[in-house]
């Protein structure tokens, strides 16, 4: 019985410290959001949805290069400068045309969805990941997007 005590509780240990170790040195997980109008204008505002390291950030959004676009799949970078830093992002997104020019601009309107992933960045955003979901508004010249996820910010 002694014996049987003593391999559960080595067990538990190393359960424990196995997680410890897992959570990586001082990181927090953070929900933000980016709201862009991509078109016209390019800007961006990163807004934190929960308290966290990341801060409100605002600034411009360009469309970087894309990866490969075919069937109304887009694969591409979006690259975000703001006051606080540089982000690049890579995102994938459907696109699905919605047969009707809503705001007469001569263009048939469409939406997207997709999801994000941090690449890489600078300033505030220096070894930050994660990624979520996107969704896009496509009105020919008008067009705005929304990202939402989770980014882990290394605190230490």
């Amino acid at each position: 019985m002694k014996i049987r005590l003593a391999v559960f509780l080595a067990l538990v240990a190393a359960v424990t410290l196995t997680s410890v170790a897992a959570a990586g040195p001082d990181a927090a997980k953070q929900r933000v959001a980016i709201t862009a109008k991509i078109l016209p204008g390019g800007t961006f505002v990163l807004t934190p949805l929960r308290a966290g390291a990341m801060k409100r950030d605002s600034g411009t959004v360009v469309e970087g290069k894309t990866l490969s676009e075919r069937n109304g799949i887009t694969t591409g970078f979006w690259i975000v400068t703001g006051k606080r830093g540089n982000l690049v992002l890579r995102e994938r997104r459907e696109w699905v045309d919605i047969g009707n020019d809503g705001n007469g601009d001569g263009i048939d309107d469409a939406v997207a969805f997709g999801t994000w992933r941090v690449v890489r960045g600078t300033g505030q955003y220096v070894r930050v990941a994660g990624g979520g979901r996107s969704g896009h508004e496509g009105l020919g010249h008008v067009w705005n997007a929304r990202l939402e996820g989770f980014v882990t910010v290394p605190t230490g």
